[in-house]
């Protein structure tokens, strides 16, 4: 961004590149489905999705270009391939170790329970290993490049680590609410309809105290990446560390189910059966180990 842009404005424009996204997507994706239609009918819902997609990456793409964000340095790329591949596995094996160290005292509590079916197949277990690094892999290099990478690199670089520390991971945890567009009959569409769709993108939030638990353990997560990349100056262990989260997330959704309620069933949250208080709690713990009082965020320039 311009020196004489404000942090404030900086955080404001990512904000509504999301949001302005949504908008025209809401506007358009009726005329796309009428326009398609002779060829393939495909779904108001998955057309809104990805006309939302699209415009977030033009909006951001432009962003970067207009105030001169495109740059290396700036996303956090800037290491060499060689160097930013070995921290980015680095990180990646922290993550998958510190997910595995969380899920432990869940199963030892019986808050979560071995999924029988799943594993009783030994050849099963393979595929869902792999799907989950591919996942994991391909969700953290869009994320971390647009949260840590774009977002947090303008901040730093306008010397506004408040807002990159603590703003960014709160728009980070929201975003993971956003719920799936909500599906109109192809007879029932009308102009209006991409609204209909747009509402069902906010239905997550119809409950606030539903998932005020899994927020904290989303915003625990992204204070954490936020410290990686204030520390390190690049998102390659960011990106390590976020794949390994999905990974694991991914993979033990599969071949695990939540326990009989019991006394510690608080510790996990309603949103999925694993994020919740106890997660929240063990990466703020590992958040104050990372953290270095008066240490200045690294710029970037």
């Amino acid at each position: 961004m311009s020196p004489r842009t404000s942090p404030v404005a900086t955080f404001s424009a990512f904000l509504f590149a999301l949001l302005g996204a949504m908008l025209l997507a809401a506007i358009a994706s009726p005329w796309v489905q009428a326009l398609l239609a002779p060829a393939h009918v495909f779904p108001l819902h998955r057309i809104f999705s990805r006309l939302t997609m699209l415009g977030v990456i033009g909006f951001t793409a432009w962003l970067m270009i207009r105030y001169g964000l495109a740059r290396r340095e700036v996303l956090g790329y800037q290491r060499s391939p060689r160097a930013f591949l070995a921290r980015a596995i680095v990180g990646l094996v922290a993550g998958l170790a510190l997910m595995a160290i969380a899920l432990v005292p869940l199963f030892l509590l019986h808050v979560r329970e071995w999924n029988g079916a799943r594993l009783s197949t030994a050849g099963a277990l393979f595929p869902l290993v792999l799907k989950g690094l591919g996942s994991g892999a391909l969700v953290a290099l869009i994320e971390e490049t647009f949260f840590r990478g774009a977002m947090q690199g303008a901040l730093m670089r306008q010397r506004a680590p408040r807002l990159a520390l603590f703003a960014v991971p709160a728009f980070y945890a929201a975003v993971h609410f956003l719920g799936r567009a909500q599906s109109v009959p192809y007879e029932q569409v009308n102009a209006l309809s991409g609204f209909t769709a747009l509402r069902g993108f906010f239905s997550g939030f119809a409950q606030p105290l539903g998932i005020v638990d899994a927020f904290m353990a989303l915003y625990a997560v992204g204070l954490l990446l936020a410290l990686v990349r204030r520390r390190w100056g690049d998102i390659a262990g960011c990106i390590g560390l976020h794949a390994g989260f999905v990974a694991v997330i991914a993979l033990f959704r599969k071949i695990s189910m939540p326990g009989p309620a019991g006394q510690w069933s608080f510790l996990v949250g309603d949103f999925d059966g694993l994020l919740g208080i106890w997660l929240a709690a063990l990466t703020a713990v590992i958040c104050l180990v990372l953290w270095r009082p008066g240490a200045p965020a690294k710029a970037v320039a």
